[in-house]
């Protein structure tokens, strides 16, 4: 049985590897961006949830910088990808893992990362406008 989030993780190094060979620092670049992608959808969960009333979870307060704007970017990352980069470093990176899953998953023939990425964005962008717009 296939795992689509090895897949997704497959397909994406192995489509940066193929369109960036040159890049030395690939793996810090796409550890980046796929858990930016993933706290963006475990916060788009956790906003519906809470528009609905059916689980609220209590945002954390920092207030280390002059600016709130930067606080509040601090705060996201904390609660939202930190847990998402432990767990992809543990599961993707640790021991050059990743190895291992593009070599299993190498021969994906729909492009996962990239409509992963760009439906996350997406509902993202209108999930804060309709929650704004509805709250």
């Amino acid at each position: 049985m296939n795992n689509l989030y090895y897949m997704i993780w497959s397909d994406a190094i192995l489509s940066f590897r193929k369109y960036n060979p040159a890049r030395e620092n690939w793996r810090f670049t796409l550890f980046f961006y796929i858990t930016w992608i993933h706290a963006l959808n475990w916060w788009i969960v956790c906003l519906w949830l809470k528009f609905f009333k059916i689980l609220v979870i209590p945002l954390i307060s920092i207030d280390i910088f002059s600016g709130e704007l930067l606080n509040d970017f601090f705060a996201f990352t904390i609660e939202f990808a930190l847990p998402f980069g432990i767990l992809n470093y543990f599961l993707v990176f640790y021991n050059n893992r990743y190895e291992m899953i593009t070599q299993k998953y190498k021969d994906i023939k729909f492009k996962y990362a990239l409509i992963y990425s760009i439906t996350i964005a997406i509902l993202a962008f209108i999930s804060a406008i309709l929650y704004r717009t509805l709250s």
